[in-house]
């Protein structure tokens, strides 16, 4: 594992040249364990993705394109590390844990029917006396299940405006619902932002 890359010959001069070869053995020891921590990756993946980012800062330095300057170490590992995150954007696989996926498995599962009730008898009446415009259109697509992004796309509006104009919403169909909301439900709305979902 200590070994100088296999299958391509390093002629290597000068001082970035003999510095590489200098570092090669501890660079490859740190780096996969690295890529471990931040990756998830196996020790494996990490020696090969260490190695391939060696070879092209290699040949970046060779080429004149790097200069890694007095810093090596650190530039080998941010190489390594853009090189990770370049493989992952490629492979588009997405490792779930068994606990996520249970929890995004129970969020497309339909609300209990209570939850439906208190919807459609008192939710949407709601939403539909309010003033009509923004607030109202957010509120509206939230309770369809849209997530902020996708209503911040469709209004074309910000995800900071989003958030601050369905704030105010909430603001006033609490006040709407205020009959029909617990104290405990009111104080967390209020203090910990949590609306209508």
């Amino acid at each position: 594992m200590n070994d100088v890359p296999s299958g391509e010959t390093l002629r290597l001069r000068g001082d970035v040249g003999q510095r590489l070869l200098e570092i090669y053995p501890a660079y490859i020891e740190r780096a996969p364990y690295a890529l471990r921590r931040n990756f998830g990756m196996s020790l494996v993946q990490g020696q090969d993705v260490a190695q391939e980012a060696f070879l092209r800062v290699t040949r970046a330095c060779l080429t004149g394109r790097a200069v890694p300057g007095k810093h090596l170490m650190a530039y080998l590992l941010g190489a390594a590390y853009n090189l990770a995150v370049s493989t992952f954007r490629r492979e588009r696989t997405v490792l779930v844990a068994d606990t996520v996926l249970a929890r995004l498995q129970e969020r497309r599962l339909p609300p209990p029917a209570m939850d439906l009730r208190v919807l459609h008898e008192l939710v949407v009446p709601a939403i539909e006396e309010m003033v009509p415009g923004s607030r109202k259109r957010i509120v509206e697509l939230q309770a369809r299940g849209l997530e902020d992004k996708e209503i911040a796309e469709v209004l074309d509006i910000s995800l900071e405006n989003l958030r601050v104009q369905r704030h105010n919403a909430i603001v006033e169909l609490r006040r709407r619902l205020r009959r029909h909301c617990r104290p405990q439900r009111r104080k967390d709305t209020a203090v910990h932002g949590k609306g209508i979902r």
